[in-house]
């Protein structure tokens, strides 16, 4: 509005009447061009829709004619009038199409519609001289049928579409004259509203120019000599670009205003001054009272490096010959004893990377002061100055007690782990010695079942078998309670019966318990289901429980309980307990019950024996299976022992096993097989030696693995139709062996079966990327010993170690994160490190993604069992285990050589890089940012 300022009182009323004419003119004319506009669309409306819906009512009547005309003929007896009505239904068809020629240009988009009735009609009208035709040679019965099945509904298709076009116009019609009506209305409305508008507008603007130009600038005048008077200078003087008096005004008011702000702003600066002086000394107290040294380093564009501040503790970290230097060139970067090339590139990589991004810096570096050195630790912020330089605001802090409590720990976390891989050999070495001996007695016992004994001595041998089958399953759980403690046991899924797992419990205690007077009974419900589950771990956790009872009752009932319950959300929990009559415990015996190595009392190993592991086993047991364990005892009244596992229903193709392991009688097509066994005991040569030759199988013994090899190199090729290779044996190992066999080519298709006490899957993974076709574990399964020997030797084909679905399904059970690793590293850095740490293993993992999707469809072998070593090496560090074990699935698989199983794992490595990052991200927080 700085047009008004330089305006007379006069030239502004003349500028609101002129405005107000001008505005009254164009509303008239808007208001008269859209009367205008609505009277010629509502004419044309007229007579275009309007004329339309006549013709077609026009056409109707046409169709009509010619519908009477084809009907008269049915009454004529004379040809020669049934022809003349034929000539006239030609021009009926004339007339018709004319009318249709004269809607087309009347109706809009209704081209495609005009031109299907055009077809109707011709169809309509050869159907009419159809029905002439026929009522002139065959009269009246074939006509008839043809205007009933053909006729009449092509004229009523014809109609409908005739109704519908007129419809059409008339909706057009009534639409466009309702628009008209309202434009009409919106016109008058319009108009109203713009002189109502622009009434207000003059009346707006001549209230404007009165507050502003006249009464505001002097009321706004009057109060800035009042704030003068204040001493506040804070506010404009506004209206000094004002021609008139008011501008005068504002000019003079402004003069006098700046020599009064000079006046004060003197004497301000020197009040100032005196507290800067003030405060510096503060800061510089404050600092020197810090635990670490302060400093502000510069950093210019050219790389220069000066110390704009150091605090006076900075002599003890940098000494007095550095720190006098600050105004002189010192570099932070010279401030350190370590000058190995590692720790140069690490400090100047963290420098440039702070410098480039201004991200805080974060570095530790040792250095000597005297004769003492100590690790010293660069905490600074940056930020840009105007000039294009770096200025760093940090802090010294000295680090090196937390540095040797790092180094501590990290000597205790490489012992803890020698510890744990000693542990693990040794444990992996009594598996094997125990399985030895239980394979001769398991094997021996199924042997003595192959010839004829009396129910007693049967029922012996049968309970003899179930007890060391089941005495294996607790020895590998128990060989395996590191790895509970670990976390890398996993459960397995099959199907089972609950009511079949209590029966083999309780016949298999129930003569323990007679022989100490006690009854052994067992309830579960009527209807229990079969179920998916591990039923080895929960027998355990039965077994454990009720040797409990057994051991700690002198009188009166165990009693062993199943049944399904469900959770709110509709899921399977399997419940167990197992009851007793026996001494009871008390709420603090209770509280450390299933802790490992604890009982309730010390006296008890004493007098009942035991290590108190079982009740942990079975504790960590039922936490693999989603469960609980706990009990309810009262001292004296005896205890209840009970336990909740997950479990599901069975899908539809779930088998369930048998429940003993009946000896099965070899297939006749082995016979005649001759077989080299390979194995250094002599007891397990023995009981392999019974089965085999019963099943009419010549065979050859080599006690090791070197033993082996000579006899199938003087041997001609094709003797033996297959080798029975232990791992472990003196000298060169069945591993071993059996990779230098198959760098020879005459031994690469002779199968070799590892058939060793080395039961475990990672020892049935290291034979099949070792060279073997298949593994059986001792003690021996002879059922699967069969198959494997009629599928490699007889039917010539390849045994799988899994089945494809079910590998894959193992896989998926893993978990994708075991968050544990990555925790125990964020306890030993810092946080930035660490963050820094995980953006490097997720832009890893993703790169690795990528690279896996390419070589999915370019298989390269020796790319990919780099690229599986060094993912399998990087997911286990990092614990991600489903990564992990699909690499390992991959590494195995790479060994058959099979391109559609590769390119299938490569691609599904590359989704589960996708989910372990996503998992990465939302457990630790990451932002993709």
């Amino acid at each position: 509005m700085r047009l008004f300022n330089n305006l007379g009182l006069t030239s502004k009323v003349v500028l609101l009447v002129a405005l107000l004419g001008a505005l009254s003119i164009i509303i008239t004319l808007y208001s008269m061009t859209s009367l205008h506009t609505v009277d010629r669309d509502y004419r044309a409306l007229l007579d275009q829709d309007a004329k339309a819906s006549l013709m077609i009512s026009a056409a109707l009547l046409d169709l009509s004619d010619a519908s009477r005309m084809v009907l008269s003929v049915l009454t004529e007896q004379d040809e020669g009038s049934m022809r003349v009505t034929q000539q006239l239904l030609d021009v009926k068809q004339k007339e018709f199409e004319a009318k249709l020629s004269s809607i087309a240009p009347l109706l809009k988009n209704a081209d495609q519609r005009l031109e299907d009735i055009r077809q109707k009609e011709e169809q309509l009208f050869e159907l009419a001289h159809a029905v002439i035709d026929s009522a002139a040679r065959w009269r009246g019965d074939r006509a008839l049928r043809i205007i009933h099945e053909e006729f009449d509904p092509a004229l009523s298709a014809m109609r409908r579409d005739m109704d519908f076009l007129r419809n059409s116009a008339v909706d057009n019609f009534n639409n466009t004259s309702q628009e008209l009506t309202l434009t009409t209305h919106r016109t008058l409305f319009n108009t109203t509203i713009a002189f109502t508008l622009a009434l207000a507008v003059i009346i707006g603007l001549s209230a404007y120019i009165s507050v502003t130009q006249i009464s505001r600038p002097i009321k706004q005048l009057t109060n800035a000599m009042a704030r003068l008077s204040r001493r506040d200078y804070d506010h404009s003087i506004d209206y000094t670009e004002r021609r008139d008096e008011v501008g005068s005004m504002a000019l003079a008011l402004r003069v006098f205003r700046d020599s009064m702000q000079r006046a004060d702003q003197l004497e301000r600066e020197a009040i100032v001054d005196a507290e800067n002086r003030r405060i510096s000394q503060q800061l510089i107290d404050l600092t020197d009272a810090m635990p670490g040294a302060v400093f502000q380093l510069r950093v210019a564009v050219n790389g220069d490096q000066q110390f704009v501040f150091l605090s006076g503790k900075s002599e003890r970290y940098v000494g007095p010959s550095l720190a006098d230097k600050q105004h002189r060139g010192l570099r932070l970067d010279h401030i350190r004893i370590n000058h190995s090339l590692e720790h140069l590139h690490e400090l100047d990589l963290a420098i440039e990377h702070s410098l480039r991004n201004l991200q805080p810096l974060d570095i530790e570096m040792q250095v000597e002061h005297g004769n003492q050195r100590f690790w010293l630790k660069t905490l600074a912020t940056a930020r840009r100055t105007e000039d294009g330089a770096t200025l760093f605001n940090g802090i010294w802090l000295d680090v090196s007690e937390a540095k040797a409590q790092a180094h501590a720990l990290e000597n205790a976390k490489e012992q803890a782990e020698q510890a744990a891989h000693a542990k693990a050999a040794f444990l992996a070495t009594m598996s094997h010695e125990i399985r030895t001996p239980m394979n001769a007695i398991l094997g021996l016992a199924q042997l003595i079942l192959k010839h004829p004994l009396d129910t007693r001595q049967q029922n012996h041998m049968d309970k003899i078998i179930r007890s060391g089958h089941h005495l294996l399953g607790i020895i590998n759980d128990i060989l395996d309670f590191t790895k509970i403690d670990g976390g890398h046991l996993v459960a397995e899924r099959i199907a089972f019966s609950p009511q079949q797992l209590l029966e083999d419990i309780h016949e298999m205690l129930e003569e323990k318990a007679q022989s100490k007077g006690l009854i052994l009974t067992m309830k579960s419900e009527t209807d229990l289901p079969v179920l998916m589950g591990d039923p080895l771990r929960i027998s355990q956790i039965l077994l454990n429980y009720t040797n409990n009872a057994l051991k700690f009752s002198e009188h009166g009932t165990v009693t062993l309980r199943l049944s399904l319950q469900h959770e709110e959300s509709g899921a399977p929990i399997l419940y167990g307990e197992v009851e007793d009559q026996g001494i009871g415990m008390s709420e603090q015996e209770q509280e450390h019950l299933f802790l490992p190595f604890q009982q309730a009392d010390t006296s008890i190993t004493r007098r009942f024996g035991g290590t108190g592991l079982g009740l942990a086993i079975s504790r960590s047991l039922a936490e693999l299976m989603e469960g609980s364990v706990g009990v309810h005892s009262q001292p004296g009244r005896g205890s209840r022992f009970w336990f909740r596992v997950r479990v599901r229903l069975p899908d539809a193709e779930a088998v369930l096993p048998s429940a003993l392991p009946v000896p099965l009688v070899a297939e006749p097509r082995l016979a005649g097989l001759r077989l080299l066994l390979v194995d250094d005991n002599e007891l397990n040569r023995e009981v392999a030696r019974e089965f085999l030759q019963e099943a009419g199988i010549k065979l050859d013994e080599v006690e090791d693995g070197q033993q082996a090899i000579d006899v199938l190199k003087q041997a001609p090729t094709g003797t033996y139709d297959a080798v029975l290779m232990d791992m472990m044996m003196p000298g060169l190992d069945g591993l071993n062996a059996t990779r230098m066999l198959r760098q020879e080519t005459r031994f690469n298709k002779l199968p070799i079966i590892a058939m060793t006490a080395n039961a475990s899957k990672q020892d049935a993974s290291q034979c099949r990327a070792a060279g073997m076709d298949a593994h059986i574990g001792k003690p021996i399964d002879q059922a699967l010993l069969w198959q494997t020997l009629v599928q490699l030797c007889v039917d010539r084909t390849p045994v799988a170690e899994h089945p494809k679905d079910q590998s894959s399904r193992i896989v998926n059970d893993e978990p994708i994160l075991d968050p544990m690793p990555l925790e125990k590293l964020r306890q030993l850095v810092s946080a930035e490190r660490f963050a820094s740490m995980l953006t490097m293993l997720v832009d890893d993992c993703l790169q690795r993604g990528r690279r896996f999707s390419e070589l999915a469809g370019a298989i390269d072998l020796q790319t990919l069992r780099q690229e599986a070593h060094d993912l399998i090496s990087t997911a286990g560090h990092a614990g991600l285990r489903r990564l992990e074990a699909r690499a390992r699935t991959l590494q195995h698989t790479l060994a058959d050589v099979d391109s559609r199983d590769i390119s299938q794992l490569c691609l599904r490595i590359s989704d589960d890089v996708q989910a372990s990052v996503y998992t990465l991200k939302k457990h630790f927080k990451i932002s993709d940012g």
